[in-house]
Protein backbone atom coordinates (compact mmCIF):
# COMPACT_ATOMS: atom_id res chain seq x y z
CA UNK A 1 0.00 0.00 0.00
CA UNK A 2 1.14 3.53 -0.87
CA UNK A 3 2.28 5.79 2.22
CA UNK A 4 0.00 8.61 2.46
CA UNK A 5 1.82 11.99 2.89
CA UNK A 6 0.40 15.58 3.21
CA UNK A 7 1.23 18.54 3.97
CA UNK A 8 5.07 19.28 4.94
CA UNK A 9 5.93 15.98 5.14
CA UNK A 10 5.69 15.65 1.17
CA UNK A 11 8.42 18.37 0.78
CA UNK A 12 11.04 16.86 3.89
CA UNK A 13 12.71 14.70 1.09
CA UNK A 14 14.35 18.21 -0.47
CA UNK A 15 15.44 19.70 2.68
CA UNK A 16 18.68 19.80 4.13
CA UNK A 17 18.59 17.65 7.51
CA UNK A 18 19.25 20.40 9.65
CA UNK A 19 15.89 22.25 8.28
CA UNK A 20 13.93 19.08 8.07
CA UNK A 21 14.15 18.92 11.80
CA UNK A 22 13.42 22.43 12.66
CA UNK A 23 9.94 21.67 10.57
CA UNK A 24 9.05 18.70 12.02
CA UNK A 25 9.62 20.21 15.06
CA UNK A 26 7.36 23.13 14.27
CA UNK A 27 3.62 23.11 16.12
CA UNK A 28 0.90 21.22 14.41
CA UNK A 29 -1.29 24.51 13.29
CA UNK A 30 1.68 26.01 11.28
CA UNK A 31 3.01 23.46 9.43
CA UNK A 32 -1.17 22.23 8.76
CA UNK A 33 -1.33 25.38 7.57
CA UNK A 34 2.05 25.71 5.53
CA UNK A 35 1.34 26.80 1.55
CA UNK A 36 5.29 27.81 1.32
CA UNK A 37 8.62 27.12 3.05
CA UNK A 38 11.57 29.87 1.38
CA UNK A 39 15.34 29.73 1.84
CA UNK A 40 16.89 32.35 1.21
CA UNK A 41 21.15 32.17 1.07
CA UNK A 42 22.17 34.16 4.34
CA UNK A 43 18.58 35.56 5.21
CA UNK A 44 15.96 33.83 7.98
CA UNK A 45 14.16 30.28 7.43
CA UNK A 46 10.31 32.13 6.47
CA UNK A 47 7.39 29.05 6.23
CA UNK A 48 3.94 30.86 5.67
CA UNK A 49 0.99 30.02 5.85
CA UNK A 50 -2.53 32.26 6.80
CA UNK A 51 0.68 34.07 8.44
CA UNK A 52 4.61 34.26 7.82
CA UNK A 53 6.83 32.36 10.47
CA UNK A 54 10.28 33.21 10.68
CA UNK A 55 11.94 30.60 12.46
CA UNK A 56 14.39 31.32 15.25
CA UNK A 57 18.11 29.16 16.19
CA UNK A 58 16.11 27.58 18.73
CA UNK A 59 13.16 26.10 16.84
CA UNK A 60 10.55 28.89 17.27
CA UNK A 61 7.59 29.86 14.93
CA UNK A 62 7.73 33.63 15.29
CA UNK A 63 5.39 35.74 13.68
CA UNK A 64 7.87 38.70 14.01
CA UNK A 65 11.54 38.61 13.22
CA UNK A 66 13.09 36.89 16.19
CA UNK A 67 16.67 38.16 17.97
CA UNK A 68 18.39 35.00 16.46
CA UNK A 69 16.35 33.44 13.74
CA UNK A 70 17.91 30.38 11.96
CA UNK A 71 19.83 31.81 8.74
CA UNK A 72 20.20 30.04 5.33
CA UNK A 73 23.56 28.77 4.14
CA UNK A 74 24.54 28.78 0.64
CA UNK A 75 25.22 25.07 0.85
CA UNK A 76 21.89 24.51 2.18
CA UNK A 77 20.26 26.24 -1.12
CA UNK A 78 22.56 24.37 -3.25
CA UNK A 79 21.91 21.00 -1.22
CA UNK A 80 17.89 21.72 -1.54
CA UNK A 81 18.38 22.36 -5.51
CA UNK A 82 20.23 18.71 -5.71
CA UNK A 83 17.66 16.89 -4.03
CA UNK A 84 14.31 18.66 -5.63
CA UNK A 85 16.97 17.81 -9.14
CA UNK A 86 17.98 13.96 -7.93
CA UNK A 87 21.79 15.44 -8.61
CA UNK A 88 20.84 15.58 -12.12
CA UNK A 89 20.08 19.83 -12.87
CA UNK A 90 21.34 19.70 -16.25
CA UNK A 91 18.48 17.45 -17.04
CA UNK A 92 15.78 19.93 -15.72
CA UNK A 93 17.18 23.24 -16.88
CA UNK A 94 14.78 23.73 -19.14
CA UNK A 95 11.81 23.63 -17.27
CA UNK A 96 13.48 25.51 -14.65
CA UNK A 97 14.22 28.21 -17.06
CA UNK A 98 10.42 28.04 -17.75
CA UNK A 99 9.54 29.12 -14.09
CA UNK A 100 9.64 26.32 -11.82
CA UNK A 101 10.72 22.92 -10.71
CA UNK A 102 8.13 19.96 -10.08
CA UNK A 103 8.45 18.09 -7.31
CA UNK A 104 6.66 15.01 -5.77
CA UNK A 105 3.37 14.92 -4.21
CA UNK A 106 2.40 17.87 -6.53
CA UNK A 107 4.66 20.29 -5.08
CA UNK A 108 6.80 22.76 -6.96
CA UNK A 109 9.52 24.57 -6.22
CA UNK A 110 10.31 28.23 -7.64
CA UNK A 111 14.38 28.90 -7.79
CA UNK A 112 16.31 31.96 -8.54
CA UNK A 113 19.84 32.84 -8.72
CA UNK A 114 22.31 34.00 -11.58
CA UNK A 115 21.40 32.93 -14.66
CA UNK A 116 23.96 32.40 -17.81
CA UNK A 117 22.56 31.49 -20.97
CA UNK A 118 19.28 29.72 -20.00
CA UNK A 119 21.10 27.71 -17.32
CA UNK A 120 21.19 28.36 -13.62
CA UNK A 121 24.83 29.25 -12.72
CA UNK A 122 24.31 29.74 -8.71
CA UNK A 123 20.88 29.31 -6.80
CA UNK A 124 20.08 31.82 -4.07
CA UNK A 125 16.88 31.09 -3.10
CA UNK A 126 14.34 28.42 -3.37
CA UNK A 127 10.59 28.54 -3.08
CA UNK A 128 8.29 25.68 -2.40
CA UNK A 129 5.05 25.52 -2.99
CA UNK A 130 3.11 23.03 -0.57
CA UNK A 131 -0.01 21.26 -2.77
CA UNK A 132 -2.96 21.09 -0.28
CA UNK A 133 -6.58 19.03 -1.05
CA UNK A 134 -9.18 21.42 0.57
CA UNK A 135 -12.22 18.82 0.26
CA UNK A 136 -15.29 20.78 -1.01
CA UNK A 137 -13.48 24.16 -1.04
CA UNK A 138 -15.06 24.70 -4.53
CA UNK A 139 -18.20 23.48 -4.26
CA UNK A 140 -19.98 26.41 -4.58
CA UNK A 141 -18.20 26.70 -8.18
CA UNK A 142 -19.82 23.28 -9.50
CA UNK A 143 -22.89 25.02 -10.70
CA UNK A 144 -20.70 27.99 -12.38
CA UNK A 145 -19.22 25.23 -14.48
CA UNK A 146 -21.96 24.87 -17.29
CA UNK A 147 -20.18 26.57 -20.07
CA UNK A 148 -16.76 26.61 -18.64
CA UNK A 149 -14.62 28.15 -15.79
CA UNK A 150 -11.69 30.40 -15.57
CA UNK A 151 -10.24 30.68 -12.22
CA UNK A 152 -7.92 33.86 -11.28
CA UNK A 153 -6.32 35.15 -8.34
CA UNK A 154 -3.00 36.41 -7.61
CA UNK A 155 -0.27 33.81 -6.58
CA UNK A 156 -0.68 31.65 -3.69
CA UNK A 157 -4.24 32.37 -3.51
CA UNK A 158 -5.06 28.86 -3.77
CA UNK A 159 -6.04 28.45 -7.48
CA UNK A 160 -5.05 25.00 -8.47
CA UNK A 161 -6.53 23.84 -5.08
CA UNK A 162 -10.02 25.37 -5.96
CA UNK A 163 -9.20 23.22 -9.71
CA UNK A 164 -8.53 20.23 -8.16
CA UNK A 165 -11.38 20.34 -5.82
CA UNK A 166 -13.35 21.03 -8.48
CA UNK A 167 -13.13 18.47 -10.77
CA UNK A 168 -12.97 15.91 -7.83
CA UNK A 169 -16.41 17.37 -7.26
CA UNK A 170 -17.24 17.35 -10.84
CA UNK A 171 -15.94 13.54 -11.32
CA UNK A 172 -17.77 12.54 -8.42
CA UNK A 173 -21.04 13.97 -9.93
CA UNK A 174 -20.34 11.64 -12.84
CA UNK A 175 -18.87 13.56 -14.94
CA UNK A 176 -16.02 12.46 -17.12
CA UNK A 177 -13.23 15.05 -16.56
CA UNK A 178 -9.77 14.75 -18.32
CA UNK A 179 -7.21 16.47 -16.56
CA UNK A 180 -4.19 17.96 -18.60
CA UNK A 181 -1.63 17.72 -15.59
CA UNK A 182 1.77 18.70 -17.76
CA UNK A 183 3.82 18.91 -14.22
CA UNK A 184 2.00 16.72 -12.22
CA UNK A 185 0.09 19.61 -9.79
CA UNK A 186 -3.06 18.73 -9.80
CA UNK A 187 -3.18 15.11 -9.12
CA UNK A 188 0.46 14.49 -7.94
CA UNK A 189 0.43 11.25 -10.53
CA UNK A 190 -2.88 10.24 -8.43
CA UNK A 191 -1.58 10.32 -4.96
CA UNK A 192 -4.64 13.31 -4.62
CA UNK A 193 -7.88 12.83 -4.97
CA UNK A 194 -9.50 13.97 -8.44
CA UNK A 195 -13.00 11.54 -8.16
CA UNK A 196 -13.51 7.97 -9.73
CA UNK A 197 -14.32 9.63 -13.27
CA UNK A 198 -11.45 11.12 -14.10
CA UNK A 199 -8.50 10.40 -16.45
CA UNK A 200 -5.03 12.02 -16.06
CA UNK A 201 -2.66 12.83 -18.61
CA UNK A 202 0.67 13.73 -17.60
CA UNK A 203 4.23 14.30 -19.27
CA UNK A 204 3.07 15.99 -22.42
CA UNK A 205 2.18 19.70 -23.54
CA UNK A 206 -1.11 21.49 -23.05
CA UNK A 207 -1.97 21.02 -26.84
CA UNK A 208 -1.08 17.74 -26.78
CA UNK A 209 -3.09 16.30 -23.83
CA UNK A 210 -5.90 18.64 -24.94
CA UNK A 211 -5.84 16.82 -28.33
CA UNK A 212 -5.58 13.01 -26.89
CA UNK A 213 -8.41 13.88 -24.90
CA UNK A 214 -11.04 15.09 -27.49
CA UNK A 215 -9.66 12.48 -29.69
CA UNK A 216 -9.63 9.22 -26.96
CA UNK A 217 -11.51 9.95 -23.68
CA UNK A 218 -14.97 11.44 -24.85
CA UNK A 219 -14.93 13.94 -21.72
CA UNK A 220 -17.61 16.03 -20.73
CA UNK A 221 -14.90 18.53 -19.07
CA UNK A 222 -10.90 18.95 -19.47
CA UNK A 223 -9.05 21.08 -16.95
CA UNK A 224 -5.58 22.28 -16.94
CA UNK A 225 -3.77 24.87 -15.14
CA UNK A 226 -2.35 27.85 -16.30
CA UNK A 227 -2.02 28.94 -20.48
CA UNK A 228 1.33 30.50 -19.92
CA UNK A 229 1.24 32.81 -23.47
CA UNK A 230 -0.60 33.57 -26.35
CA UNK A 231 0.89 30.73 -28.62
CA UNK A 232 -0.08 27.87 -26.14
CA UNK A 233 -3.26 29.25 -25.90
CA UNK A 234 -3.44 29.44 -29.81
CA UNK A 235 -2.80 26.00 -29.81
CA UNK A 236 -5.55 24.79 -27.63
CA UNK A 237 -7.88 27.10 -28.76
CA UNK A 238 -9.70 23.93 -30.59
CA UNK A 239 -10.37 22.75 -27.53
CA UNK A 240 -12.39 25.86 -26.25
CA UNK A 241 -14.79 25.35 -28.97
CA UNK A 242 -15.03 21.84 -29.16
CA UNK A 243 -18.24 21.46 -27.13
CA UNK A 244 -16.27 20.51 -24.16
CA UNK A 245 -16.23 22.76 -20.95
CA UNK A 246 -13.18 23.97 -20.11
CA UNK A 247 -11.57 24.65 -16.77
CA UNK A 248 -8.56 26.29 -16.06
CA UNK A 249 -7.07 28.86 -13.93
CA UNK A 250 -5.23 32.14 -14.60
CA UNK A 251 -2.90 34.60 -13.04
CA UNK A 252 -4.47 38.39 -12.02
CA UNK A 253 -5.58 40.25 -9.12
CA UNK A 254 -8.57 41.91 -10.04
CA UNK A 255 -10.62 42.64 -13.73
CA UNK A 256 -8.23 45.01 -14.37
CA UNK A 257 -5.65 42.37 -14.66
CA UNK A 258 -7.91 39.75 -16.47
CA UNK A 259 -8.42 42.59 -19.05
CA UNK A 260 -5.27 43.61 -19.34
CA UNK A 261 -3.25 40.73 -20.06
CA UNK A 262 -3.48 39.29 -23.28
CA UNK A 263 -4.00 35.55 -22.80
CA UNK A 264 -6.96 35.77 -20.19
CA UNK A 265 -8.65 39.02 -22.18
CA UNK A 266 -8.40 36.37 -25.29
CA UNK A 267 -10.37 34.15 -22.94
CA UNK A 268 -13.51 36.74 -22.75
CA UNK A 269 -14.34 36.48 -26.16
CA UNK A 270 -17.05 33.15 -25.73
CA UNK A 271 -14.48 30.69 -24.64
CA UNK A 272 -15.22 30.83 -21.08
CA UNK A 273 -18.59 30.97 -19.37
CA UNK A 274 -17.87 32.61 -16.20
CA UNK A 275 -14.96 33.55 -14.26
CA UNK A 276 -14.33 33.53 -10.93
CA UNK A 277 -12.02 35.90 -9.16
CA UNK A 278 -10.05 35.03 -5.76
CA UNK A 279 -9.88 38.16 -3.44
CA UNK A 280 -6.86 38.37 -1.72
CA UNK A 281 -4.74 35.07 -0.37
CA UNK A 282 -5.91 31.24 0.29
CA UNK A 283 -9.85 31.29 1.57
CA UNK A 284 -10.43 34.71 -0.15
CA UNK A 285 -14.15 35.72 -1.15
CA UNK A 286 -14.81 34.76 -4.30
CA UNK A 287 -16.44 36.78 -7.10
CA UNK A 288 -17.85 35.29 -9.97
CA UNK A 289 -18.74 37.21 -13.02
CA UNK A 290 -19.54 36.97 -17.36
CA UNK A 291 -17.36 37.58 -19.66
CA UNK A 292 -19.50 40.48 -20.29
CA UNK A 293 -19.18 41.89 -16.82
CA UNK A 294 -15.88 41.65 -16.61
CA UNK A 295 -15.57 43.65 -19.91
CA UNK A 296 -18.08 46.26 -18.82
CA UNK A 297 -16.34 46.71 -14.96
CA UNK A 298 -13.91 49.95 -14.88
Amino acid sequence: MQETKTGTNTVMYALPERIQGLIDALPLCVKNSAFEIRLREGRPLCVTGPTSFYISEDGLACSYMPSHPLIVTDSEINETVRRITGSSLYAREQELYDGYLSMKYGNRAGVSGVFSGGKLKRATSVNIRIAREVKDCAKSLVPETENGLLIVGPAGSGKTTLLRDLVRLLSNDGNRVAVIDTRGEISANGLLDTGPNTDIISGTTKAQGCEMALRTLNPQYIAFDEVGNGKELSLISESFFSGVKILTTAHASNVTEIKSRAVTKALLDGSIGKIAIIGGKVGGEITVLTPREVLCCD
